[in-house]
């Protein structure tokens, strides 16, 4: 029978001593005795025993080899022995059962599950356990391992759990000890690269609906160096001891244990049945600020105790080295209360301060950079969701790119600042406001465009026919010197239109719309010295003064109003003066 890591408080790392080094069996001072290397054949016929490395509550672990040098670490769980530490029956079973939820699951960040046993043990398997060598000097061990030969004797075997998994290094709680006591400079890439690493252990746990209901500094593990560098890279999600399988796309379920989990990292909603990976995360966001913020372990309960139940967030004092927003991250991961808190990990983008290039797949994305972007930033989307959402965003000299312009109909934008571009999208609509935008290659129902110097070039609006499809503009400029080159609009609908009355002066707007249909290109009465080039559209409507219209085809009507406009090479259906509404001897100008 093959399974995996399963759920119990008493058998986690945590809980195991560490044993001091040469407690550990030594091959060149033992001559290569291979009886230092006995093998379990009973329940493990291809790996020996080398070496031990610690012990809890009836939990045993050893460094294991296969082969020539495949080293892995072994623990053995006696699961009679710990019964009392278990609710019922049904828990005994449950133990082998979840160790199921991590059959297959293997990432860079997490400690790897490389085989698992429940064979029982004989009174004979404890013995050969018992007498390796390795284990003479530790008499508590000894000891132990005397009064549970004693108990198989009696019940005949043991229920015993044996898991083999990837050896690792010390753990985080080791490394904290050793270097949160000052702030040094040098640690913070690796400082960085530790929360990286962890959150994207976390998050594979959680895409594969699997909580870990115990994250806390003793089981996050550094990888296993053959050399004598102790912390090395990348770091690892361990200890799968409490990690329950979840349900449904909240992950609640009301058959989760209360009080799991070290109480220092403990989320509030866990002295109850009711939770979900919101708990793992607001442990998450509690190691991230210990590992940045550099604080003592000696410091830590006081400190989450304020930050969460006193809500004192002047206590995380972000640096300029830190991610992006990673204050807010922590403040909003580690509320209190669950509904107040980041809802999962499509808030959470870890973003170096230097990063300045993104590429989102998902509506989640696009909805969670916006707190991210600052000026420089490009965002390169690539949505394939048909799904229609509005966005806004509020930054200067970020660049909003489409990679793929026929599945981004369904996109609304709203973009607020300056020196900005857009380009190569196919959206549903857009909005500009600021100066100095350049907005190009955008195909779109419809355009808005408020400020000044903006350059729009190669746009293409349309206007959606048929039963309930409400008309409305093509484009709207607003703002002193625009210019809007390549321009045109295709698919008017030629029915009246009277619910623009909200965009401008209804007097003129509605009298044109309801005379001629929909209106394709519309210059505000506002605006002054704006070139329209290269444009061809069904009706249009300019205002203003000081224009420059060239190149312009309109293929039913356009009216314009104001003064001192330049106009060069305009062909009209209908040309109408805007002073006396009333239409021109001639189509051409």
């Amino acid at each position: 029978m093959w399974i995996t890591p399963a759920t119990i408080a008493a058998l986690t790392f945590a809980s195991i001593y560490m044993v001091h080094e040469e407690e550990m069996c030594d091959p060149n001072a033992m001559g290569h005795d291979d009886s230092c290397v006995e093998s379990l054949t009973s329940w493990f016929d291809y790996l020996s025993l080398e070496s031990f490395l610690g012990f809890g509550w009836f939990g045993y672990v050893f460094k294991g080899i296969s082969g020539q040098a495949n080293l892995s670490a072994v623990k053995v769980i006696f699961i009679d022995a710990i019964g009392n530490l278990l609710d019922d029956e049904d828990d005994k079973v449950r133990l082998s059962r979840e160790y199921k939820l991590m059959r297959g699951k293997k990432h860079d960040n997490l400690v790897e599950i490389l085989k698992a046993t429940d064979t029982p043990f004989t009174e004979e398997d404890v013995i050969v356990l018992r007498n390796i060598r390795c284990l003479q000097s530790n008499d508590d061990v000894l000891d132990q391992l005397h009064s549970l030969s004693l108990r198989a004797q009696r019940k005949k075997q043991i229920p015993t759990l044996c898991i083999q998994m990837e050896l690792c290094g010390k753990t985080l709680r080791h490394w904290l000890t050793r270097n949160n006591e000052i702030d040094n400079p040098e640690l913070h890439p690796a400082r960085k690269r530790i929360v990286i690493d962890m959150y994207e252990g976390l998050k594979y746990l959680h895409n594969n609906k699997i909580m870990h209901r115990d994250f806390r500094p003793e089981n996050i593990m550094f990888s296993f160096s053959s050399t004598a560098e102790e912390f090395t890279f990348p770091v690892k999600v361990g200890d799968f001891g409490l990690c329950r399988n979840v349900h449904g796309e909240q992950t609640v379920t009301k058959t989760l244990t209360c009080f799991v989990g070290s109480v220092t990292y403990r989320a509030p909603e866990t002295n109850f049945s009711d939770y979900s990976i919101s708990a793992d995360l607001y442990s998450f966001g509690l190691v991230s600020w210990e590992v940045l913020q550099i604080i003592k372990q000696k410091d830590t309960r006081s400190m989450f105790h304020r930050l969460v139940h006193d809500a004192e967030t002047n206590l995380i004092k972000g640096s300029d080295w830190w991610f992006r927003n990673w204050t807010n991250i922590i403040v909003n991961i580690t509320k209190r209360r669950v509904q107040d808190r980041i809802k999962g990990h499509y808030e959470i983008l870890i973003v170096d301060p230097l990063k300045s290039d993104f590429t989102v797949d998902s509506h989640e994305q696009l909805s969670a950079i916006k707190d991210y972007l600052v000026a420089g930033d490009i965002v390169n989307i690539n949505i394939k969701d048909e799904t229609s959402q509005f966005y806004d965003f509020n930054v200067d000299n970020a660049t909003f790119n489409g990679i793929t312009k026929p599945s981004l109909r369904h996109l609304r934008l709203e973009i607020v600042g300056n020196l900005c571009t857009i380009s190569n999208l196919n959206l549903e609509s857009l909005c500009v406001q600021g100066s100095n935008n350049i907005v190009k290659n955008i195909t779109c129902d419809f355009v808005d465009v408020i400020g000044d110097e903006n350059q729009l070039s190669n746009i293409t609006t349309c206007h959606p026919e048929g039963p309930g499809r409400r008309v409305r503009f093509g484009i709207i400029i607003h703002g002193n010197k625009n210019v809007l080159t390549s321009f045109n609009c295709y698919n008017v609908s030629p029915t009246e239109v009277t619910n623009h009355v909200h965009y401008t002066d209804p007097d003129d707007l509605y009298a044109f719309v309801q005379q001629y249909g929909s209106l394709c290109l519309y210059v505000s009465h506002f605006n002054q010295s704006c070139t329209i080039d290269k444009a061809t559209f069904r009706n249009g409507l300019i205002e203003g003064t000081r224009h420059i219209l060239k190149d312009i085809k309109c293929n039913n009507a356009i009216q314009i109003s104001g003064k001192d406009h330049t106009v060069e090479d305009l062909e009209a259906l209908n040309l109408i003066d805007g002073w006396t509404k009333t239409e021109l001897s001639t189509t051409k100008v």
